[in-house]
């Protein structure tokens, strides 16, 4: 039990801060602690992009303030407080937290629906709430998990003196969480928020011209890679097919760990009606979600399997294999990544949603879905990125940038 724990934690329970995220802790700390003195409602809202600390300084934060509530001289004394995200992988790790500290406990943790409803429930309102992973907050009813208003983030305010939330806007991957900064600003308009930006990236370690592809590449922008000297040893690199890139993995999975091959929909399910990815000589099954109690990632015998989105999103690998559906193809008109909506197989991520209006609007967002999944799985590894296209085009490109 204690082992797994760890192993979950390793990423999110830190004390190497940097000298951003401990300015931003502390700015964190003071706007708590005057928000709690006024009458009003207040939102705190830390911003950054995906490897930037976001999580590290939100979880730190949570254990400072449920430190003080049984220091009687402290500003957080005997505050009601909670954290919530809206992950299940994530949440399993921070429940791990409540098994370790004598101050937190898994109850802590739940996921928003849970919270809202209990609260309106009890008719109980928190001093603070933590929110991890704001952009995957509800935006629209969902019955099938009880939740019946039409945004889970109007309502936890409503509940909460003080809400702490994390948002990064490219990491916005269904319609029915669909977010961007016009309508955060909606929400919080009338009510007092402060925005706090974190911007370096602490989770590749590579260099500007590495993290500079990677951005474009999750744009849709194709770019000559950088070269082996530019990459001053992040291991990038191109595959003309899957299980070559497979082999190279698992070497460097037996030499260093954590390295995962990962991939968006546009798979189909073969003939027998299994959840595989294959592609050239690769055959391997989807993650299905599994709540064990150690995460997906640092499980042995996920490197036989592909992660997605639902799995990694918030962790770290020391590599990453990312393979590129059949959904994403290569536009020779433009030079770059198309996503073809009628090859996403995951059909959930296009419902409609009452902030996306116009044809112009949803053929966006059908792009920007897709992408920002894109940017999540590209950003997952500290040391290293494969790539593999399944579309033709595409992996022709991509293998004419890397020569």
């Amino acid at each position: 039990m204690k082992e797994h724990i760890e192993k979950n934690l390793s990423v999110f329970d830190r004390t190497d801060f940097s000298a951003e995220q401990s300015r931003v802790l502390d700015e964190l700390q003071e706007y708590i602690v005057n928000s709690l003195a006024d009458k009003d409602h207040y939102v705190a809202i830390i911003q950054g992009a995906a490897g930037t600390g976001k999580s590290v300084v939100l979880t730190k934060l949570f254990k400072t303030i449920r430190d003080g509530k049984s220091d009687k001289q402290s500003p957080f004394f005997n505050l009601k407080t909670a954290f919530t995200v809206n992950h299940p992988e994530l949440l399993k790790v921070y429940q791990d937290m409540g098994a370790k500290y004598s101050n937190i406990y898994k109850k802590d943790y739940q996921r928003p629906t849970s919270i809202i409803n209990s609260l309106d429930k009890t008719g109980e309102n928190l001093d603070v709430l933590f929110i991890d992973e704001g952009h995957l907050l509800l935006t629209k009813p969902e019955p099938y998990i009880k939740f019946t208003q039409d945004n889970q983030l109007t309502e936890l305010i409503r509940q909460a003196k003080v809400v702490v939330v994390v948002f990064d806007f490219a990491q916005v991957i269904q319609s029915k969480m669909y977010w961007d900064q016009e309508l955060l600003d909606e929400i919080v308009k009338d009510v007092p928020h402060k925005f706090f930006h974190l911007d370096f990236q602490y989770r590749m370690d590579a260099p500007v011209a590495v993290k500079e592809w990677i951005d474009a590449f999750a744009e849709g922008k194709l770019l000559p890679l950088p070269s082996e000297a530019e990459q001053q040893g992040y291991d990038l690199e191109i595959f003309a097919r899957a299980d070559d890139l497979f082999t190279k993995l698992k070497q460097v999975d037996r030499e260093i760990g954590m390295a995962r091959v990962v991939s968006t929909t546009g798979f189909d399910h073969d003939e027998s009606g299994r959840h595989h990815v294959v592609m050239d000589g690769f055959d391997q099954p989807w993650d299905e979600y599994d709540p064990q109690e150690l995460t997906w990632a640092k499980r042995p015998e996920s490197i036989n399997e592909v992660g997605s989105i639902y799995t990694v999103q918030g962790f770290d690998l020391n590599l990453v294999g990312l393979l590129l559906s059949p959904a994403f193809e290569y536009d020779a008109d433009h030079d770059r990544i198309w996503v073809n909506p009628k090859k996403v197989i995951h059909r959930e991520i296009y419902k409609k949603s009452p902030h996306l209006q116009g044809t112009k609007a949803i053929a966006q967002a059908k792009q920007d879905f897709m992408l920002n999944a894109l940017n999540i799985l590209a950003k997952r590894g500290r040391h290293g990125l494969y790539i593999a296209a399944a579309d033709p085009a595409l992996r022709k490109r991509l293998l004419e940038l890397s020569k």
